[in-house]
This record gives C-alpha cells, sequence and structure tokens, in this order.
C-alpha cells in the first residue's frame, strides 16, 4: 500500500491531521460576583498537545449574566 506520506510518518499525527475535538462537561459558577449560582456545562474540547483545552458558553439561568469562559487540563492527572 503507498502513502503520500515519508516512511515514519503515518498522517494521524496531530501537526497533520488536526486536533481531536470532542463534548465535556466542566462545573463552572456564574461570572457575576454577586450571584452564587453553579452549573454543569457543556464544554468544546480539543486535545492537542498532549492537553486539553475548553470553551464554554452560557446564560444564567439565576441572573441572566452571559458567560463565557475556557480553561486547560492535563488528561492524563487524575487527582
Amino acid at each position: 500500500m503507498s502513502s503520500n506520506y515519508p516512511p515514519g510518518v503515518s498522517g494521524s499525527e496531530w501537526q497533520i491531521a488536526g486536533a481531536d475535538e470532542s463534548d465535556g462537561v466542566q462545573e463552572l459558577d456564574c461570572g457575576n460576583d454577586e450571584c452564587t449560582a453553579s452549573y454543569e456545562v457543556p464544554t468544546i474540547e480539543e486535545y492537542s498537545h498532549g492537553d486539553v483545552t475548553w470553551t464554554a458558553e452560557w446564560i444564567c439561568n439565576q441572573c441572566g449574566e452571559e458567560n463565557s469562559r475556557e480553561g486547560w487540563y492535563d488528561p492524563n492527572n487524575n487527582f
């Protein structure tokens, strides 16, 4: 089977194939300092370079604040 890649390169490397993307959940507080609401917010997660970066956007049901957050974590760290 022939390949368009040089020997030792599969094409599945993140530099070639791009990052893996999936859905996740983060437990986040409302961004309004006067609001005490906390939510499990759906996130879009992207795995690349050994880390997972995530983004979330939601509107607080308690105060109406529009929120957006992003962050990262090491999927191999189980603390």
